[in-house]
């Protein structure tokens, strides 16, 4: 593992003016308090097409110009109530345009370290498990994405037990244990303690066309499986110990990988999933596939969810051919 890099100096946090979106707030508020970094607001102001007649042009401009005063005045309260409660350095801007590309080409021209934003906004939860937003912004953008899960009527997460529980999801290769350089660097703001955790699929038997799952395992070969895993995620952690972080590895066995590790995802054994994406193709096509996809949707707790370098994209896809080429030769 690469040395760690320095902390979040430059966080950036997308608003929209909505209740849902402000749900992100507090958790990169204390992230910038504990790095000492500084804090960017953003809205993007959404331009609507002009009407051709000459009357719709002045109420367009008219409504144009208030919108624009009141997306500014909504901004400049939000940098005051940050900077009351602590965030001197907090500034506020507003972009022009389509919400993601202005995100995305903000964020790469101000060198931000992280993006700390709600999963869904003035759009509402209700038809969506994630914002079209916060898709774009995690495919696209090459800094860690932390995302807030929002609901209606509850109080937003903080990150403010104490010591901090990370969960980082592992399975084998070298494009997931990207996850771990942010999961270090949150780690080492708050003396936080890391659990990597491998899911094992039991090793089967034989398979019954007419049901859901394997009839039979075999409950030794299993067994010898998440012990090669434990041995692992153990071998890890102890490099992570050396470093200075406190942190341990776990492996179970499970039919549903990614409902395994939902179960320790809760709220009330873990306040963080950090996991890794090579952000190419959607969702559909994260490090840990379907499971990346599960947990990024439905995590009761915020999930960072970091870019993997392009090396580890490599390596993975090579593994990826030798396995199906040598599965082939097996046939």
């Amino acid at each position: 593992m690469a040395r760690t890099p320095p902390s979040f100096g430059s966080i950036l946090v997308p608003l929209d003016g909505s209740p849902l979106a402000e749900q992100a707030l507090p958790l990169a508020s204390r992230i910038a308090r504990a790095a000492g970094g500084k804090l960017r607001l953003v809205l993007v102001h959404e331009v609507r097409p002009r009407p051709a007649d000459l009357v719709g042009t002045r109420m367009f401009i008219s409504l144009e110009l208030a919108t624009r005063k009141a997306e500014r005045s909504y901004l400049r309260n939000i940098q005051e109530g940050l900077r009351a409660g602590g965030n001197r350095m907090a500034s506020a801007v507003t972009l022009k345009g389509e919400p993601a590309p202005e995100l995305i080409r903000f964020a790469r021209e101000t060198d931000v370290d992280l993006v700390v934003m709600a999963t869904h906004g003035r759009g509402g939860v209700q038809r969506m498990w994630l914002g079209s937003v916060a898709d774009r912004m995690i495919r696209q953008v090459e800094v860690p994405v932390l995302l807030v899960r929002p609901a209606e009527g509850k109080s937003a997460p903080a990150l403010d037990r104490d010591p901090m529980r990370i969960l980082v999801p592992l399975d084998g290769s070298p494009l997931a244990e990207q996850a771990l350089e942010p999961a270090t660097r949150l780690a080492r703001l708050y003396n936080a303690e890391i659990t990597l955790l491998q899911a094992v699929f039991p090793v089967q038997l034989s398979v019954d066309p007419a049901l859901p799952l394997p009839s039979a395992y075999d409950q030794e070969l299993t067994e010898a499986a998440r012990a090669q895993a434990e041995d692992y995620v153990r071998g890890v952690s102890e490099q992570l110990r050396e470093r200075g972080v406190r942190a341990s590895g776990v492996a179970v066995v499970g039919w549903n990988a990614a409902d395994r590790i939902l179960e320790l995802g809760r709220p009330e054994h873990t306040d963080l999933v950090v996991l890794a994406t090579h952000g190419r193709g959607g969702l559909g096509r994260l490090a840990l596939g379907s499971v990346a996809d599960k947990l990024i949707r439905a995590a009761d707790v915020p999930v960072l969810v970091c870019r993997a370098a392009k090396s580890a994209v490599r390596k993975a896809r090579s593994r990826s051919r030798s396995g199906r080429a040598g599965s082939k030769q097996g046939r």
